[in-house]
This record gives C-alpha cells, structure tokens and sequence, in this order.
C-alpha cells in the first residue's frame, strides 16, 4: 500500500508515512482503494494521489439521491443526508436508482410498472409464475 499524500510505499503496520509523516488510514470494509496500486482513497478522488489512476466507485458505493461516494453498509449518506438503502429500487430500463414511489425515471422517463413483472424492491425483470425475486429475495405475493 502507498501512502495518499506522498505515494510512498508503506510499510506493514505502519501508523504514518515514513516519508512525509501522513497518518495512514485504517483498511475497514467499505474503504475505497486504488485498484492499481492499492492506496486509500478519499470519498472525493477522483484520481488516485499516489498512481494518477482515475478512480472508478462501484455503482453500490454512490448514493443514489446526490451521486457523492458512500461506504456499503452506511444507512445515511454523509452528504446529503438520504437514507441509503441497499434494496433500492431501480429503473428496469436504464437501471437508474429510483425515488421510492416513483411512477417514472428520472433519467431515461420509462414509466415505472407495478405490475408483478417487475420486482417491486429492486426492480429486477420478473418470470411468470415466481413467487420471489431472484436478486433479493422479496415476496412477489405480498
């Protein structure tokens, strides 16, 4: 791992950067690395301050309501305050999150079913005749 201000390599265990005495973060689920060369990044990277790369966040890892960097698992975005739920319901057509309750996409305007074709909670396509979403699980029945 390097460090995020300096960019060089770190030690195992290390507490702070031998070269320029930056504290080194934690490495806890949900903390975002480079996926070069492994530094932490901030929530607001764009590119990794050790390698340049750009950083690319998972599509789970963005809140759906301000579109800022979350850590999975968080219930509430640190930015704007929306609750983070990870059965968010999603546009069966561009995949775009979806405002609970909301009757069209925002992005691509697909006007949003509630028929039993389309899971109700993540908005996964529905066979005929299956009783639960294969992608989280929800009761189509209910």
């Amino acid at each position: 791992m390097n460090c995020s201000k300096c960019g060089m390599l770190l030690k195992e265990n290390a507490k702070f950067c031998s070269g320029c005495g930056t504290p080194v973060p934690v490495i806890q689920p949900g903390n975002n690395t480079c996926s070069n060369c492994g530094t932490i990044l901030l929530p607001d990277a764009k590119f990794c301050p050790s390698c340049g790369k750009p950083v690319v966040l998972k599509k789970d890892n963005i809140c759906p309501n301000c579109n800022k960097p979350i850590i999975p698992g968080t219930k509430f975005c640190a930015y704007c305050g929306n609750a983070i739920n990870s059965s968010n319901t999603n546009c069966p057509k561009c995949n775009a999150p979806l405002k609970s309750g909301a009757k069209f996409c925002g992005v691509c305007g697909t006007a949003i079913s509630q028929s039993a074709n389309i899971c109700r909670n993540c908005g996964q396509p529905l066979s005929p005749n299956t009783k639960f979403c294969g992608k989280c699980g929800t009761s189509v029945n209910n």
